[in-house]
């Protein structure tokens, strides 16, 4: 009988196994570390978008770029692309389920690492423009996701290593990047300075903006390298 039941659980461990073996050979996926070149032949998995497109402003002042309508109290300061954290805003309040947070102390651990380290591989536009294909192995070290989370949120002083995606017996992070390419529609209003900028925001569910699909409030500042996001509601 014992040799019947070892015989029964090795069959199944060895069918498990061949399962495995052919889901994961379907699955399309590229092992890379550091931030990664986009390649621009035909086999490349990912496209890089242009960004915020071609900036231009209609008669009553407003700013329009794509689905996005950005109108200014004030001069956008040089060096700021207000589409840009238009669409980090989406980001955050839907990929990264990051809702608010009026300081980097208030940001999740596990959410935060997550966004910069997918931030490694935008190739400097934003997530919604970066058409990633199938979901990519992504690979990192903790320099790399720190300097991320600085350049995205002025500081970041929390120990990113309490992060699920740290794999302590390599002394890296890794993860399955799936693709956030989307279209974003949205109105915004833009005041403050050149130090610091406020943008008020609604977002659309359609090109038509008919169906409203949230809204945001997002504090821009500047900082040593650039602007970045201090707070958001």
């Amino acid at each position: 009988m014992n040799i019947i039941i070892l015989a029964v659980c090795a069959a199944a461990v060895i069918a498990a196994a061949a399962t495995a073996v052919y889901f994961s050979s379907g699955r399309d996926y590229e092992t890379v570390s550091g931030k990664v070149e986009i390649d621009s032949s035909e086999d490349s998995g990912t496209e890089a978008h242009s960004g915020s497109g071609t900036l231009s402003q209609t008669e009553n002042g407003t700013f329009v770029s794509e689905g996005i309508s950005v109108t200014a109290e004030t001069d956008i300061p040089e060096g700021l692309d207000p589409f840009r954290y238009i669409k980090q805003g989406y980001e955050l309040k839907n990929f990264a389920a990051i809702d608010s947070f009026s300081a980097t102390s208030e940001l999740p651990v596990n959410p935060a690492v997550q966004y910069a380290f997918c931030y490694l591989y935008a190739d400097g536009g934003c997530l919604t423009d970066l058409e990633t294909g199938s979901m990519t192995y992504r690979k990192a070290g903790a320099d790399e996701i720190q300097r991320q989370l600085e350049e995205l949120f002025g500081n970041f002083t929390q120990d990113i290593k309490q992060s699920n995606l740290y794999v302590s017996g390599g002394g890296y992070f890794e993860m399955w990047q799936p693709d956030y390419s989307a279209k974003v529609y949205a109105l915004a209003h833009l005041s403050g300075t050149d130090s610091e900028i406020t943008l008020q925001i609604t977002y659309f569910e359609d090109s038509e903006k008919k169906n409203a699909a949230g809204t945001a409030e997002i504090t821009v500042k500047k900082g040593k390298s650039g602007y970045y996001i201090a707070s958001l509601a």
